[in-house]
């Protein structure tokens, strides 16, 4: 994606309230502000990006989608230095291709955050909130969906989405056809466990199997669980709610 950069003066105070987790009085709502937009090589000038995808309205008849929502979403960000950025007229949306987040304060002018500067994010959906979080140890240039957060003594459950856009690649001879005549955003979500902790973690599949492999110190619990729930369908939130069991110790 193209990104033609313009100078855009964001008026400090003006659009964020910030709290900081650690320190009230640390952080200052300008400097935040700052430290979450992506500057200009050299010159400290934020960079708003002047070309951005259109995910109010996918091209002719593509299907999925690049960004994570179909419109802009409220919600937070948690910055580097663990503080909260939030108020009621900024947007965000992410990007599945490059793991980018993308801010706006007037649903037109479109900001790229700077990803080493956050620690995650969530969005506040019809469904409810969805919370991202970076999860440096199984890929630091990305966020990670958070179904549960791990701790030192509880295990975390997290997804990565990966998107990939594939052209129309219609073929026939007049007898066989093969392809597809429409362009797709294919996504592939990938699961993993994290061990109390976070030293450790392991890949894992919507699959009893699976779950049995990644969590062998917890085989009691988790064949109770398995036990309980033998005719429930395998998904996210049945790894969630396994996970929530065998965190109760």
């Amino acid at each position: 994606m193209i990104k033609p950069f313009f100078i855009l003066i964001l008026a400090a105070g003006s659009f964020f309230t910030v709290a900081a987790q650690s320190d009230a009085n640390s952080t200052q709502v300008g400097n935040a502000i700052q430290q979450l937009a992506v500057t200009q090589a050299g010159n400290g000038n934020t960079a708003a990006v002047g070309s951005f995808v259109n995910f109010h309205a996918p091209k002719d008849n593509t299907k999925g989608r690049r960004m994570l929502l179909a419109d802009w979403a409220k919600g937070s960000v948690t910055t580097s230095k663990d503080s909260v950025i939030q108020n009621d007229q900024t947007v965000f949306n992410y990007d599945k291709i490059t793991h980018d987040l993308y801010y706006s304060m007037d649903r037109q002018t479109v900001i790229e955050a700077e990803r080493s500067h956050i620690k995650g994010f969530t969005f506040a959906t019809m469904d409810g909130d969805v919370q991202y979080a970076r999860l440096d140890l199984v890929k630091p240039e990305a966020f990670f969906q958070v179904f549960t957060p791990f701790d030192n003594t509880h295990y975390g459950f997290y997804s990565l989405i990966k998107t990939e856009f594939k052209k129309a690649d219609y073929r026939t001879d007049g007898m066989v056809e093969t392809g597809n005549n429409y362009d797709e955003y294919v996504d592939n979500v990938q699961y993993y466990i994290v061990a109390p902790g976070g030293k450790a973690y392991q890949p894992v599949e919507l699959k009893k199997k699976s779950l049995r492999t990644a969590l062998p110190e917890a085989k009691t619990k988790v064949e109770e669980y398995l036990s309980q729930h033998k005719n429930d369908d395998i998904n996210e939130t049945f790894v969630k709610n396994l996970i929530g069991y065998v965190n109760k110790g």
